[in-house]
């Protein structure tokens, strides 16, 4: 029996470890920042390219990356790593606090932050009885999301949107969760290493990855049917 159980746990290992690959729910992707930027907003601390920015991933032009973070910088054809985030799996993959503030604004800022890009993505200018949103205003209102404390220099629109779309979640994480699995074509990109004086994290939207995930079940799968075959082989040997 011994060799029986050894066996019947080395596959079980095996197999366990093929249904984490997909389970991590990120890869590292590289991105560089090509310069553009679709807006300028400013306050007391200066004046900053603001709205979606142009940027290649893995060497590819994008649909733009959304800057969430005031304090970091980033420099024209700055190239950084970062892992990519499916948004829609952000919780269910347990990665929120892999993120650059998923410990601090949690799931409700998360999908606060969200609401905003995705209407930055979508162009659109209207949210709730708020109409003429402009791009800077929806850039210095994510900024205000994920900056504790706030930041200064909000116009009377941004602070009113910051405040309506904390009205809409209310702190409530299962609405929150539950908006957030909906949007499949929205992935965050946060720089790996994390820390200070590293690039700002970023949010796109569908962005094409490579299966490397796909490709090592199949080496998984593989292995899994060879220590099968390995296992039985041995067995028949012990019995002869």
């Amino acid at each position: 029996m011994k060799l029986k159980v050894e066996g019947l746990v080395a596959v079980a290992g095996l197999v366990l470890f093929c249904m984490s690959v997909p389970a991590a729910g990120q890869q590292v992707v590289s991105v560089q920042y090509t310069g553009g930027y679709s807006t300028v907003w400013g306050n007391s601390d200066g004046t900053f390219g603001a709205g979606i920015y142009t940027a290649t991933i893995n060497g590819a032009p994008s649909s733009g990356i959304i800057c969430d973070d005031y304090n970091d910088e980033i420099t024209t054809n700055e190239t950084w790593n970062a892992k990519a985030y499916n948004v829609s799996t952000l919780v269910s993959s347990g990665n929120l606090g892999n993120t650059l503030f998923g410990n601090t604004i949690g799931v409700t800022g998360y999908a606060e932050v969200a609401t905003l890009v995705s209407m930055m993505f979508s162009g659109t200018s209207t949210f709730g009885s708020i109409t003429g949103i402009t791009q800077a205003e929806l850039s210095s209102a994510i900024w205000n999301l994920t900056t504790p404390g706030g930041i200064s220099g909000l116009d009377a629109k941004a602070t009113a949107l910051v405040l309506a779309v904390k009205a809409a979640f209310n702190g409530n994480a299962a609405a929150a969760t539950s908006y957030l699995a909906s949007l499949k074509n929205l992935w965050i990109l946060t720089p790996t290493p994390l820390g200070p004086g590293e690039p700002q994290e970023m949010w796109t939207q569908n962005l094409q990855l490579a299966e490397g995930g796909a490709a090592l079940m199949y080496l998984c799968l593989t292995g899994l049917f060879c220590s099968g075959a390995f296992y039985l082989r041995r067995r028949e040997q012990l019995s002869n």
